[in-house]
């Protein structure tokens, strides 16, 4: 789909559905590598920013992330979440979540390589698993 820059409403609504079609591939990844924190949904408000629901083990109802970012593809949004639910996974005190590769004690990045969602080492770049649960290697140059 091709929006011009300059037709926000579009480009927001356009970034609303590609969330949304992003929202259960990172909640099948984060619950298939044991996370407590879980994607429920996105929304736009009422001062038409995009907003996400999400659960914590523990907490009653749920809590939300407001403003996402704009994006251009599913890769963009899965990435975007990716990245803020696990922020949200370390502050309830896993502070390594999802884990990185053997012998790292630090969390892994979510980042885009060649154009696919993965969870990349932030010490040698090297993306290790897609972010939606299947588990492949690859090296990015």
């Amino acid at each position: 789909m091709v929006i011009q820059d300059d037709n926000s409403d579009e480009l927001l609504l356009y970034s609303l559905e590609l969330y949304q079609r992003a929202v259960e591939r990172v909640a099948r990844d984060f619950r298939q590598r044991g996370a407590g924190v879980k994607p429920l949904e996105v929304q736009l408000d009422d001062l038409d920013a995009i907003e996400l629901f999400y659960e914590r083990p523990g907490w009653t109802g749920a809590a939300t992330l407001g403003s996402l970012p704009v994006v251009h593809s599913v890769e963009q949004a899965v990435v975007a979440l990716a990245d803020l639910l696990q922020e949200k996974e370390i502050e309830a005190g896993d502070n390594t979540w999802p884990g990185c590769r053997g012998g790292h004690s630090h969390p892994p990045a979510a980042a885009l390589l060649d154009g696919d969602a993965w969870w990349r080492c932030p010490s040698d770049s090297v993306g290790f698993s897609l972010i939606d649960g299947h588990r492949h290697h690859k090296v990015d140059p």
